[in-house]
Parts: C-alpha cells; sequence; structure tokens
C-alpha cells in the first residue's frame, strides 16, 4: 500500500494567505472559462439572517480511526456552499464560485464501532492546537476558504484560521446536523451551519500498514532544513529534514517528483547546537518517548497511512507519485559542526524491515521557513 498524491495533498497543512492564483478544476481546465459565475448558486445568495454561512453539501471525508493509539478516533472532512470545486498551487481545494465557503474539519472523538462506515459522534467539540483528548477540533487543518471575487482569470482567495470556538455535532434524520461559532486568528467571529451527510472514507488500516521498503537506502542529500519543534527546561526538539532533491512541494516539506526525504527528529540540550551523537529512543507501548533527553532520536512509527518520527519517505517513480516509507527504528547518527557554516552528518540507521538506511553527506543546515502561497 502506498499513499497516493490525492490523499497526501489534503493532508498538507494550508498557508495563510489573501492572494490572487489561478483555480484549475478536473483535468486541469478551468470549469469556469468565460462565465460570469458570481453568486450563480445558492452558496453564494443563502446567508441566514443571524448572519451564519449556511454550507450545503460534503465534498469529502476521512476517518483516521485510532490514529495515535490512544483510543481516540479522527475524523476529517471538507464541508462547502459551492457547486463545483477546483485546485490551487497548493494543491489546496478552493471554492471556485465568488462569494462561496469551503470548511475544512478536523475532529477528535470517540472511535466509530464500525470503520468501514464511520459516523461523527455527536456532541460539542472545544478547540485545541492539536489532538491529545476527546471532543476537540484543532487549530492545525480546521480552516475556513472563501472565495472572494473573480478578477479577469483570476481568483482572490481568503484562508481563514482559528483559535477558539466550538462545533457541535447531532445526528438527525438528515445525517448530521452541525453548527461551528469560530473565532478567528484576527479576532473575527464566524458561525457555520449544516444539516445532512458526511461520509467517511475509511482511512483507519485495522490491518497494519507495511510499506514495501524491501531493499536498503543510502541518501544523497542535495539540500537540508530543519526547524525547532519545542524547547522545555530539559531539551530540544529539533526535526531536520535531508532532501535528495530541491524540486519541493509547496510548503517544501516533501519531494515534488521521484525522491527521498530523510526525516530526523532528535534531541539537544534546550538551545544548543545540533552538534552530537544520536541513538534510538524508547518507545512505550501507545507510541510514545519515554526518554526525551539530549542524544535520542525519536524512533519512527506508521499512523493509518503516514510516518511520524524519524523515517524515510520515497516518492516513487509511477504515474502516481505514490509514496512509502521506511520508519527508523535502531542504530545512530552523528553530527558534527565544521565550522565553516556548515554541517557533516553521517548515519546508519534501520527500519522496521530491517533494511539500512545510510547517509554521509556535508553541507548547510538551512532553517526552515514555511513559504507564503505563490502568486500567478
Amino acid at each position: 500500500m502506498a499513499l497516493t498524491k490525492k490523499i497526501f495533498s489534503l493532508l498538507m497543512a494550508f498557508a495563510v494567505a489573501f492572494t490572487m492564483f489561478s483555480c484549475e478544476g478536473p483535468n486541469n481546465e478551468n470549469p469556469n472559462e468565460g462565465e460570469n459565475n458570481e453568486n450563480n448558486n445558492n452558496g453564494g445568495e443563502e446567508i441566514p439572517d443571524d448572519g451564519s454561512i449556511k454550507l450545503t453539501s460534503n465534498f469529502s471525508g476521512y476517518y483516521f480511526g485510532n490514529f495515535w493509539d490512544d483510543g481516540i478516533g479522527g475524523y476529517y472532512f471538507i464541508l462547502t456552499n459551492d457547486t463545483q470545486l477546483g485546485v490551487n498551487a497548493a494543491m489546496q481545494e478552493v471554492p471556485m464560485t465568488p462569494g462561496c465557503w469551503l470548511l475544512c474539519v478536523e475532529l477528535w472523538g470517540d472511535l466509530s464501532a464500525d470503520s468501514a462506515n464511520a459516523v461523527v459522534p455527536e456532541g460539542t467539540y472545544k478547540f485545541a492546537q492539536r489532538h491529545g483528548e476527546k471532543n476537540i477540533f484543532t487549530s492545525e487543518y480546521t480552516v475556513a476558504t472563501y472565495n472572494a471575487e473573480k478578477v479577469g482569470e483570476l481568483y482572490r482567495i481568503q484562508n481563514t484560521f482559528f483559535k477558539d470556538g466550538t462545533i457541535t455535532i447531532e445526528h438527525t434524520d438528515k445525517g448530521c446536523k452541525m453548527v461551528a461559532n469560530l473565532i478567528s486568528t484576527a479576532d473575527e467571529e464566524l458561525k457555520f451551519t449544516y444539516e445532512g451527510p458526511i461520509t467517511m472514507e475509511d482511512q483507519s488500516d485495522d490491518e497494519p500498514y507495511n510499506p514495501g521498503l524491501e531493499k536498503d537506502y543510502i541518501v544523497e542529500p542535495v539540500a537540508a532544513s530543519y526547524y525547532t519543534y519545542q524547547t522545555t527546561e530539559e531539551f530540544s526538539e529539533i526535526v531536520l529534514m535531508l532532501f535528495d532533491t530541491t524540486n519541493l512541494t509547496f510548503d517544501n516539506m516533501h519531494p515534488y517528483e521521484p525522491g527521498m526525504v530523510l526525516h530526523l527528529e532528535f534531541y539537544t540540550a534546550p538551545n544548543a547546537s545540533l552538534a552530537g551523537t544520536y541513538t534510538v529512543g524508547e518507545l512505550s507501548d501507545k507510541g510514545i518517548l519515554i526518554n526525551k533527553e539530549p542524544g535520542i532520536f525519536y524512533p519512527g512509527r506508521l499512523y493509518s497511512q503516514m510516518a511520524l518520527g524519524s523515517h524515510l519517505e520515497v516518492v516513487n517513480d509511477d504515474a502516481e507519485m505514490s509514496v512509502e516509507y521506511g520508519v527508523l527504528v535502531d542504530g545512530s547518527f552523528t553530527i558534527t559542526e565544521n565550522g565553516d557554516g556548515t554541517h557533516t552528518i553521517v548515519g546508519e540507521l534501520l527500519t522496521s524491515k530491517d533494511t539500512t538506511v545510510k547517509c554521509n553527506w556535508t553541507g548547510v543546515f538551512e532553517p526552515y521557513v514555511r513559504p507564503e502561497i505563490p502568486e500567478e
């Protein structure tokens, strides 16, 4: 089994923007070409008296099951009041009609009894920055997208992120009734409503996901970037990405052509340099690192069709550019500062399939900066 770019793009984090760009419809054709579509459907016109935004259809949904092995189910779905959607340069689904909205929602709640027919659980979901408990929605993947206007052949698209609020789900004879009272990062209050079916594609992978990386790999990077995930009084948690291509996805975190990225997650002393030797840490039975301390790297684990922690991501040379992973569960690597602005990394790591991943490279570790959506 391999992760395709279709699913991969849905899981990319969205970038804050209010920009002009062209949108592509199915088969890379613009369905609005030569038409005046402004407010030509019920989404652009039906604004209830209370100021809420009425969403009218469920574009897609994914159930990720017991994603973190913590007894909490992951639900991700997209609602809209447009009749057709397009894709922007960042591979983000966007409404094609000026005046229309698209709302992406990530909820964490009770597990569904039947993963093949998952249903979003009833209840009130409160705001959280990331998963960790039941009945929350996350700020990272809950995003509203608005098509403000069409100017010539370009669209002005606005993404709105949130810092507080509640989302209530109730089951009715029509499916799910959702009321989302949200507060944006700009302190704007937005209310979205929806009533109808919310279908969930099963991505829970009840059977263990076992990618087909059956051979040894030697990573020969041409670029590297890193960022500090968190710093405490005991450690700094670092993510280092080593790429064998400079043709990357919009967020500069994955190859956008056949290639590899060696993703290493490790711990230094608080705010210390990256130099040191790193050996594998110990995971609990729930996949939580026990010994978060300098000199340890976080071993990789597979969740649904994704890898977290230290892993090798391989984008295959096939029609779909399918993605496979080798999670790193043993071995070590050493980083040396050379005094001229470069680092040297030498490592030999073992995957969960008893294959090896080796790297021996000297180059510049650039601080990672998330890019903005490009204008076309």
